[in-house]
């Protein structure tokens, strides 16, 4: 494989420091993978992928990172890689910020089919002001089931018209439409909730439950549904420490 990143004796230096620092599981995990790797190009774009963030996550070698997560992007097409590596650049870990790189990482990612780089191209777009490019890329996002985009799309078409933007939140002022009106539909924004929701975005269950627990525009209130949303809501807060701060109405 090209590039000083697949260098035996890089290899060899850092699963030492395994053995006296990680879980044995842990460390025969990642010895494996090292070697699978550096394989020549039948190396495992996977286990490329997992050396990649044990770098990134355990050593905070940043700059090491990049280089595992830039050959597997190129040379393997890893999407995972190809977004990692765009996180980087985007926040200067291991290196300069490199906006137009990270917008060309996640571009790689996205057309591989990774939700996050489509949500984080829509985020992109959007600090451009170029609103139209956000919205396609965060309901690109959502259809291949991010949960953050569906959970931001379903929930600004929730939003009634109002009069005032002052705290409609940045996701909000990218979702109205051209003329500066909110779309409202209610149909659109409970499919994309739903499927925030089924893939454990515990705020998106919770603006569900709300809607069925009073009801709105063509949307009668629905004891059973409030329940069903109620308690999935509850279920994510409780499986994850109540890290997202929600509670149920």
């Amino acid at each position: 494989v090209r590039g000083p990143f697949f260098d035996h004796h890089l290899i060899t230096s850092w699963t030492m420091e395994l053995r006296d620092a990680l879980p044995k599981e842990y460390e025969e995990r990642m010895v494996s993978a090292s070697l699978d790797c550096v394989d020549g190009e039948r190396g495992s774009g996977d286990a490329c992928h997992a050396v990649g963030e044990f770098f990134a996550v355990v050593k905070s070698d940043y700059a090491t990172a990049r280089g595992y997560y830039e050959t597997n992007c190129d040379e393997r097409k890893h999407m995972a890689s190809c977004f990692n590596l765009g996180r980087l650049l985007l926040a200067g870990k291991g290196g300069d910020v490199d906006d137009g790189g990270a917008a060309r990482r996640f571009r790689q990612a996205c057309d591989a089919g990774s939700g996050p780089g489509c949500h984080h191209l829509g985020l992109m777009a959007y600090e451009r002001g170029d609103k139209r490019k956000g919205r396609r890329h965060l309901a690109r996002a959502c259809d291949l089931r991010d949960a953050e985009s569906c959970y931001v799309i379903g929930s600004n078409l929730l939003k009634k018209e109002t009069t005032s933007t002052d705290d409609e939140g940045r996701f909000g002022r990218l979702l109205r439409g051209e003329r500066g009106k909110p779309r409202r539909d209610l149909d659109k924004a409970r499919a994309c909730l739903d499927l925030a929701c089924d893939e454990g975005h515990a705020p998106a269950c919770h603006n569900l439950a709300v809607l069925f627990k009073h009801g709105d525009d063509g949307v009668p209130p629905d004891a059973e549904k409030f329940q069903h949303y109620a308690k999935r809501t509850n279920d994510l807060v409780q499986a994850r420490g109540a890290a997202q701060g929600v509670k149920v109405a």
